[in-house]
């Protein structure tokens, strides 16, 4: 039989090494390398404790076979997987050399999950190994073709190589992705809002919290065509300045910057946010300065659970805990007396009683005590 073209063996290396940064395309991978082998079926699966569907990609896929080898045969395979260390990493077998021939047609998962899919005989190769774990590259012929001859063997053993790099990068990928689906769901847990823009404030991600706001009519802020803008033009150029300053500050993180502001709403003061900008991460030398940067957005309306834990925690009236409360969001003591309605005089004594009850000398010790009295997590219904 006249072995795959230069051009199919290149198509198959470059959709494996896609299929590799994208689960998705790996079942596109998997069916080339079966083609190459004019195999029957092709299987790329890891083999370990706590076996799934998802460990695999397989070709020719029968979802009620599949079903069978994770459910009530998945001892049978879990013992073929046992004789297999026997193999060396990278080493080219033959199912019916590691099983013998006779052994493994008499065997239940033969009989009821491989001869079903016309798997008759295949060459595969052991690829890389965890822990107890391992992965593997299968390939079957069918009942009626010929078995695999020595030219495809060494084939699959030039492709090993290859095979064991996907693999490591597909594991490394998924434990990227997962870390960076927990990181995504911490967000989404925080009460505050936290929204990720680049120097023109495009938006590249926002949590929960942030699409609530971006989503209000009213709100100080907005999304336009996949922009984060500001209601009013005199905030939307000063959010254009701190994004500035926080990029500058990933290269130089001891430059003096302005990193807050207090954004208006169109509306009354109720729909005003305090916005926080901050570098996404810190440029290390040699590298490209990150391009995005990190806004967390806070309103202005009293925290109601910070008005009570501040009572509890420090005797304060219900007057001096919503004072209190307003200056934990960011206001100045000038802009929490405008929100509660007082005169300057009237917040110095609730200021200064407030000191005395907490404990505290200057504003900033004040906020940072208040901010870390009640975990900023969303109430989850």
């Amino acid at each position: 039989m006249s072995g795959p073209s230069v051009d199919a063996v290149i198509s198959a290396v470059d959709t494996l090494l896609a299929g590799a940064l994208d689960a998705e395309r790996m079942p596109s991978a998997v069916e080339q390398l079966r083609q190459l082998f004019n195999g029957s079926k092709a299987c790329f699966a890891r083999v370990g404790p706590n076996m799934t569907a998802s460990d695999s990609v397989t070709t020719n896929s029968d979802d009620a076979m599949q079903r069978r080898c994770y459910g009530d045969l998945v001892e049978d395979f879990i013992s073929f997987g046992e004789a297999l260390r026997s193999v060396p990493v990278g080493a080219v077998y033959r199912d019916s050399e590691v099983f013998g021939e006779e052994a493994l047609r008499s065997s239940r998962a033969w009989r009821e999950w491989m001869a079903p899919q016309d798997m008759y005989g295949g060459i595969a190769c052991r690829l890389t190994e965890s822990n107890s774990s391992y992965w593997f590259f299968d390939v079957q012929r069918g009942k009626n073709q010929e078995p695999f001859d020595a030219a495809e063997a060494a084939l699959l053993a030039r492709l090993s190589p290859l095979l064991r790099k996907v693999t490591e990068l597909s594991r490394q990928v998924g434990h990227l992705k997962l870390q960076r689906d927990e990181a995504r769901g911490a967000l989404d847990a925080l009460a505050m809002a936290i929204v990720i823009v680049d120097r023109d404030l495009q938006v590249s991600y926002a949590n929960e919290g942030a699409d609530e706001i971006l989503s209000d009519p009213e709100g100080a802020v907005g999304l336009r065509q996949g922009r984060l803008f500001a209601r009013q033009p005199t905030d939307q150029r000063q959010l254009k300045r701190l994004v500035e300053a926080a990029l500058r500050c990933a290269i130089d993180p001891l430059e003096e910057h302005r990193s807050s502001m207090i954004v208006q709403g169109s509306g009354d003061a109720a729909h005003a946010l305090s916005v926080c900008v901050m570098p996404v991460a810190s440029a290390r030398p040699g590298t490209t300065p990150p391009a995005r940067v990190m806004m967390a957005l806070r309103p202005m309306g009293m925290a109601t659970d910070l008005v009570v834990s501040s009572r509890q925690l420090f005797n304060l009236t219900e007057s001096e805990a919503r004072f209190a409360s307003a200056l934990a969001s960011g206001l100045s003591l000038t802009q929490a007396a405008e929100v509660q309605g007082v005169r300057i005089s009237t917040a110095r004594t609730h200021l200064a009683r407030i000191f005395q009850k907490t404990d505290t000398r200057q504003q900033s010790q004040l906020v940072s005590l208040l901010r870390g009295a009640v975990l900023p997590l969303r109430a989850r219904a």
